[in-house]
């Protein structure tokens, strides 16, 4: 990703409550080890239609099928400056409820990223996330992360969020995450 087009998304984001996720969050916490595809944003709700119109784009109700999940939102994807952005205001309904989607503002954490200060999903969000998900890429984005510590308790927690606190915690075992005192 050009540092350049990511400073300019990052003062568009200035006064947005939002928070960076999946592929984008791997980039930020392997440091670099990652390469985004695409850049993939929550933002609350009360926010999206001021950063999309930042984006010269308008958000919409969308219903996304990615094959092993449904994203029902409000939402879009635009192309800022060559890079493809994907906003939302809601993570898969079938994942988790709107009200436990919103908490994850109040969990988000800053990180620096090419010399800008961000806000990405706690590790135990996208940990949960890639293990819940389990596609193949996420199985390699779990093991980009397999150092990083986490706290377990919270991980528990967003994994019962999700309701498959079992199979997560299995495959994240069978990836070699220290789960040990959880059991």
């Amino acid at each position: 990703m050009k540092k350049e087009v990511f400073g300019d998304l990052s003062e568009k984001l200035k006064g947005i409550d939002y928070f960076f996720i999946s592929g984008m969050s791997v980039a930020i916490y392997s440091k670099g080890k990652r390469e985004p595809g695409d850049i993939d944003i929550a933002i609350n709700e009360k926010d999206i239609d001021k950063f999309a119109k930042s984006l010269g784009v308008k958000a919409e109700k969308r219903v996304i099928n990615k094959g092993t999940f449904i994203i029902d939102d409000y939402g879009f994807i635009t192309n800022f400056k060559g890079q493809i952005v994907e906003a939302t205001s809601g993570y898969p309904k079938k994942r988790m409820s709107e009200g436990k989607f919103n908490k994850l503002f109040s969990m988000k954490v800053k990180k620096d990223y090419l010399n800008k200060e961000v806000f990405v999903e706690p590790i135990e969000e996208l940990l949960t996330q890639k293990a819940f998900m389990h596609r193949e890429k996420d199985i390699r984005d779990l093991r980009l992360l397999k150092n990083i510590k986490f706290n377990k308790r919270r991980a528990i927690e967003l994994a019962e969020d999700k309701g498959n606190k079992e199979e997560i915690f299995h495959l994240l075992k069978n990836e070699g995450f220290d789960l040990q005192s959880l059991f």
